[in-house]
Formats: structure tokens, sequence, C-alpha cells
């Protein structure tokens, strides 16, 4: 891309500057943003260690690299525990990572000298990544310990692409580039990315809600495995807070069951894949105490009319489209659908690549498989989000050139 001509306005962030360059200030940015977020995995490590039994278990030390592992898992390691493969995910945190490295590349930029042109940006950018890798090696180094490694090279990628999205889009943002970059871009291209990422959000909020309509209903028996459990006050509390990362993870699995292919929490001893679909009866086995999956439905037959619910992705990419495209001029009809299919592409793209971040092994044998068949679960979203987007576009056509005649 070539260098911008024009000096652009900085974000709201922006301050008066300390004079240094924008590469220098964005070093500091990754550094200072993958450190806070750092401190506050310790720190909420700390604080459940503190509520589980008062300090009597452990040191010190033990909650704060507890943190730091938490830290890394978020960015996508994996961590093998006395040779049990641990690789769930928890989204929570790998959403906080992200919105602390977009304010560290907002803090960078309001702390800079403006950039010269969009090469200058793009250094800083891998000036935020740079810093930010490096903290996270000497993080993984520093956390790994006998019968506990986190994989550096999912650290390194987990690291890099955090740091590259979240605080090159703050160092964009900061500096007034992003908008600029944004407005050039065509508007049917403009429609088609909104479209998408309010088809995929739709989807993500229908499988929210979902989970916990289902864990609703099974409210009695989340309680009696809490209680079966007997943990103290602050054991549940602990629990509470670590069910609460995996919140997303949990929707995501909602949205893979919509999609039709489902999701499996694991193999049975025999070899057989669990299942949760909507398509094919429910196989189970022997479910961990664990009170979230409370909500997964009874093993056995699933009843025809549920088979209804996989509408709810082609509704979810129509919405998204209709949304999008309320306020554009009505177009031809060829031109409509080709922006609805496009749409409905870019959303199911996105729910494929947030399930695929989902699931992952929390241990060996039963426990070995968790997540959806990401595959299956593309194929399936990919036939139902383009016709969505196709007909709510050819649908908002013609009302809107109704609408303009009349």
């Amino acid at each position: 891309m070539s260098d911008l001509t024009i000096r652009l306005p900085r974000g709201s962030g922006s301050g008066e500057g300390s004079g240094r360059s924008l590469s220098t200030s964005a070093a500091i940015g990754g550094a200072v943003a993958g450190l806070v977020t750092l401190v506050v995995c310790m720190a909420v490590a700390l604080t459940a260690w503190f509520l589980a039994d008062a300090g009597a278990h452990g040191e010190t030390t033990d909650a704060l690299r507890a943190g730091a592992d938490g830290w890394l898992v978020g960015h996508g390691s994996r961590f093998v525990l006395n040779g049990m493969p641990l690789g769930i995910v928890p989204l929570t945190v790998t959403m906080l990572l992200v919105l602390g490295a977009f304010r560290g590349g907002r803090w960078a930029a309001g702390r800079a000298e403006e950039p010269e042109g969009d090469r200058a940006l793009g250094l800083a950018v891998a000036a935020f990544v740079g810093s930010y890798v490096v903290l996270a090696v000497v993080v993984c180094v520093a956390a790994s310990r006998t019968g506990a490694e986190p994989e550096l090279g999912r650290s390194i990628l987990g690291a890099l692409l955090v740091s590259a999205l979240g605080g090159g889009a703050g160092l964009a943002a900061g500096t007034g580039y992003l908008g600029y970059w944004v407005l050039r871009l065509p508007e049917w291209l403009r429609e088609m990315v909104a479209g998408a990422v309010a088809g995929a959000l739709a989807l993500l909020a229908a499988g929210a809600v979902l989970v916990v309509v289902s864990l609703g209903l099974s409210f009695n028996e989340a309680a009696n495995v809490l209680t079966s459990l007997d943990l103290s006050s602050g054991d549940a509390v602990t629990l509470v807070l670590v069910t609460s990362l995996f919140a997303p993870n949990a929707a995501l699995f909602g949205s893979a069951y919509l999609i039709g292919p489902g999701f499996a929490v694991g193999t049975i001893a025999s070899g057989v894949t669990t299942s949760v679909s909507p398509a094919a009866p429910v196989v189970l086995g022997a479910v961990p105490a664990v009170p979230l999956l409370a909500a997964l439905p009874e093993e056995g037959p699933t009843p025809g009319w549920l088979i209804g619910v996989c509408a709810v992705p082609l509704l979810a990419a129509g919405l998204g489209v209709w949304k999008a495209g309320r306020a554009t001029a009505p177009l031809p009809y060829d031109l409509a659908a080709i922006r609805g299919a496009g749409a409905g592409f870019g959303s199911a793209v996105l729910v494929t690549v947030a399930i695929g971040l989902s699931g992952g092994p929390m241990g060996v044998d039963r426990l070995a498989k968790i997540g959806a068949p990401v595959g299956e679960t593309f194929v399936f979203a990919l036939a139902s989000m383009v016709i969505g987007g196709v007909f709510a576009a050819l649908v908002q056509s013609f009302l809107q050139r109704r609408n303009a005649v009349a």
C-alpha cells in the first residue's frame, strides 16, 4: 500500500504526545498491554486461590503461576499436565487479551508523534507485535515446570495474532487511519462486511439464548450437581468464576447445535464419539460433574420438530443482511443477490472459525475430543447462511423499489 500524503486526525484517546516516534511508543504499548493483562490474570488466580482455601494449600507463587498459565491459555497455548493435554481456550480470557491489546495500541498512538504515512504505521504495528511476543516467550519459559509444560509454538502464534489484530486496530484507530481506510472501501464491500459481522453476531446471540434457556430448564439438575460436589462457599464462587471464562465457548457450542452438526463432549469408552445434534439421536454416556453440562439434552432419540432450529442460521444471516442494507439505495436484483450471498458467506466463515476455536481436549480418553466438527459445520453454515442472505437481500430490494415508486 502506498504512503498516505495527508495527515489524519487522531483518535479520541490521543493527547499532546510525548515526542516519541510511533514505533517507539508502540513497542512500549505492546509490552504494557501484555503486562497489564498478565497482572489481571494473576490477580484473578490469586483471588480464586484465597477464596478456595484461604491460602491453606500451596504457595502464593503457585497461584501467580496459575494466572500466568491462564494468560498463556488465553493465547491458545496448550498444556500437558502430568501427561494429560489441556487445550480448550477460555474465550473470555482471549476477548480480554484482544481488548487489552487494542487499548494498548490506542494508548501508544496517543503518546507519539503523528505517523508520516502508512509505512510508518506498519513499522509501529511490527514493533507492538514484537514486544508483545517477546513477553509471551518470557512468560512461557518462566511458567514451564515439571509436570506442566505450555506449548511454546502455540503461545507465540497466539500472541502474534492477538497483538496484530488488537494492537494493530488500536494503533490504526488512535492515529485516525482506521476510519480513513474504512471510508476508502467501496460501499458494496462495507455493506457486505457489515452484513457478515451482524449475521455472525446474531447467530452467536441465538446460541447463547439456547444455552441459557436449556440451563434454566435444567436448573434443578445443575443445582443437584453443584450440591453433590460438596463445595465450600469459596470453592463454589471459584467454580462459577472459572465457568464464566468458558461462557463464549458454550454459546458457540449452542451455535453449532443450531447449525446442524452439533458438537461432541468427549468419547465413550468403546471409542464411540458423543454427539449432541438436532438431526440425530443424542449420545452422551457418562457426563462429567460440571453444573454447566446439565444444559445438555437427555440421551436418546431427538424429537423430530427440533430439526426446525436449523432455520435459525438462515434467519440470522437474513437479519444481518437486512440490517446492513437498510440505508442503501435500491439495487438491481442480481447485485442484491450477490451482496446477500457474499454477506452470508462471510458470516459462515466467521462463525466456523469461532466455533473451531471453542473446542479442544481436556484430558485423555473420555475428554480427548470436545467441540464441533469444523468441516461439517462450515458446509451446513455456508448452505443456510448464503440462502438466508440472498433471500433477505432480494426481499429488501423489492420492498425498497416498491417504496421508491410509491
